[in-house]
C-alpha cells in the first residue's frame, strides 16, 4: 500500500500497540459510560443506545473481520494469527482481478 516496507517501529505500532490501545479505550468507556445531559435535560436510554450504535458502526467491521478471519483460516491458532497479520495476496482477495477503468 505504501510502495515500500515500513520500519519495525511502524509495524509494531500498527499490529500491536494501536489495536490494544483502542481496545482499552473502548472497553474502559463501555464499562462505565457517562450519563448524557445537556443543561437540565437528561437523554433517554434508547437515544444513548442509538448513539452508541451509530458510533460503533464506524469501526465494528474491523473486529468482526478479525474474528471471521481467525475462525475461517485453517491451521493452529498461532498459524491463523500469523496469517491474519500478513498482507493478503491478489489470489486471496475476492474479486481482486477485476479492474475498473475510469473514464
Amino acid at each position: 500500500m505504501l510502495g515500500f516496507t515500513p520500519g519495525w517501529y511502524w509495524r509494531i505500532c500498527w499490529v500491536a500497540i494501536c489495536p490494544l490501545f483502542l481496545l482499552f479505550i473502548i472497553c474502559s468507556f463501555m464499562s462505565s459510560p457517562p450519563e448524557l445531559r445537556l443543561f437540565n435535560y437528561t437523554y433517554p436510554g434508547w437515544s444513548v443506545v442509538l448513539g452508541y450504535c451509530i458510533g460503533t458502526s464506524s469501526f465494528i467491521c474491523v473486529p468482526v473481520y478479525m474474528v471471521y478471519r481467525l475462525a475461517s483460516t485453517p491451521g493452529s491458532l498461532k498459524e491463523r494469527f500469523i496469517k491474519s497479520i500478513t498482507p493478503e495476496t491478489v489470489t486471496e482477495i475476492p474479486m481482486a482481478g477485476i479492474h475498473m477503468n475510469a473514464v
